[in-house]
């Protein structure tokens, strides 16, 4: 197990509020549209990945995403900054791609897909700028 200096603190209590969340939704409406506990999963794999993969390179955690449901039961992943956002949807179904969508507010927009599968070095830009 890691020290709690190697751990990413933000994003460990950003995971546990969703899971909360996921078990509140569940206790009060069955179709509320909240993403199930197998796509929550692979959403925090994810996380997990990138958050790992860009200590490694910049030698520090990224911020954390707010994590909430998306249209037709997809997950997204939302930075909001003072000078940037950066917003990542992860589709209800396994094996479909990943969109995403940054903007600083200025010169750069950015927007793509990707298999969320996979580190994405595409994002490390804009998760870089907080």
């Amino acid at each position: 197990m890691e020290n709690v200096e190697e751990q990413d603190t933000s994003l460990i209590a950003e995971l546990s509020r969703a899971d909360s969340s996921l078990e509140l939704s569940e206790d009060v409406d069955e179709d509320a549209g909240i993403f199930s506990h197998e796509h929550l999963l692979r959403a925090k794999s994810f996380l997990v990945a990138q958050s790992g993969q860009f200590r490694k390179i910049c030698g520090q955690f990224p911020p954390a995403p707010r994590i909430g449901p998306g249209p037709n039961g997809s997950i997204d992943l939302y930075w909001k900054e003072k000078d940037w956002e950066l917003l990542i949807n992860i589709p209800a179904e396994s094996g479909k791609m990943a969109t995403f969508y940054g903007d600083d507010y200025g010169s750069q927009k950015i927007k793509g897909s990707f298999d969320p599968s996979f580190f994405h070095y595409g994002i490390v830009p804009w998760l870089i700028r907080s």
